[in-house]
């Protein structure tokens, strides 16, 4: 049995999957307050924006308030970082039989859940696809269907079926460089634009190679294994999006499937003035740098900017050319 918490876009898309394959048995834990809106739903809907995708229409899992492991064997976590400690509070003894599956951005909770259960089994999951919540259990998913388990468990590998790639991974190599993929996520969020536009325009460009410099630079210097999604070198990928070419967003369309239109989660985020997971990300870099003693002034100077915008209604939106200004970069 698998026990879904999150119902946004992640939990959905997820969700969606497992109870199409019907390899395993899943439960959807719902908020108190979204019950009542989760009960009228007769079914998961997942669509995609590429053409020539059928939209997965399954049924609803069984919904639940409680957080009871008794009969569970995989908890799979599909919340943002600022709603992960609630859960854990909520959460009694970890069976056993029962595996932690964390599908959070960043290195943070992994590291958090594992100080709160030192010994039970926790696997990072990376999800690797966009998506985006349009209403209760229904979803539309930007990019190419794949996830990464850091596990050799098979009954975990098989469960979504095969319309979500699954690929095993070793460690947290895939972890970081996932992270590192998501520091564009607040370069995003501060100019209020489109995965396409961070690609395609020169400022976001250079602004993006500056903050992969930097957390590359102090991995390097931390010693720490990464793994970026992409066949090519960190190198060629650099000297691609400090180019002119407009081989980025071509590559990350035809490899990725990422279509137009596609934005960070932190983007509708900063739109709403809900917190932010901006201290999983960037703020993961400018952490481990002080502990190494590597400057990160990129990522820290964008972490100030995202807790100014935090919270605002309209954010106060910047230009690319004026966010590059206020980077100096």
């Amino acid at each position: 049995m698998m026990l879904v918490v999150g119902a946004g876009a992640v939990g959905t898309i997820l969700c969606a999957h497992l109870t199409a394959a019907r390899r395993e048995p899943a439960k959807l834990y719902v908020r108190e307050k979204d019950v009542e809106t989760l009960q009228t739903v007769q079914t998961l809907r997942v669509e995609h924006a590429g053409a020539g995708h059928p939209p997965i229409v399954a049924p609803k899992p069984q919904l639940t308030r409680s957080l009871a492991l008794d009969d569970i064997d995989y908890l799979l976590l599909c919340v943002k970082f600022p709603q992960l400690d609630a859960v854990l509070d909520q959460l009694g003894d970890v069976p056993q039989r029962c595996s932690i599956v964390s599908t959070l951005n960043g290195v943070g909770a992994l590291r958090r859940i594992r100080e709160r259960y030192p010994d039970a089994r926790t696997v990072p999951m990376t999800i690797m696809f966009n998506g985006q919540l349009l209403e209760p259990l229904h979803a539309r998913i930007t990019t190419r269907p794949q996830v990464l388990i850091g596990s050799d468990d098979e009954r975990l590998l098989r469960a979504f079926g095969t319309g979500m790639q699954v690929t095993r991974v070793a460690g947290e190599s895939a972890a970081w460089g996932k992270l590192l993929i998501n520091l564009a996520n607040a370069i995003c969020a501060l100019t209020h634009t489109t995965f396409k536009d961070l690609l395609t325009h020169p400022d976001l460009r250079a602004i993006y190679v500056a903050v992969l410099d930097e957390a590359i630079r102090l991995l390097d210097a931390a010693g720490i294994d990464y793994k970026l999604p992409m066949p090519i070198p960190y190198g060629v990928y650099r000297a691609l999006l400090g180019g002119r070419t407009p081989l980025p967003w071509w590559f990350a369309k035809l490899r990725n499937g990422l279509q137009e239109g596609s934005y960070p989660s932190m983007v509708a985020d900063v739109d709403a003035g809900r917190p932010t997971e901006i201290g999983q990300l960037n703020g993961e870099i400018v952490c481990l740098g002080l502990e190494h003693k590597v400057p990160t002034p990129v990522n820290a100077r964008i972490i100030g900017l995202i807790q100014k915008f935090e919270g605002q209604s309209p954010p106060p939106y910047l230009t690319p050319a004026a966010l590059r200004q206020r980077l100096g970069v």
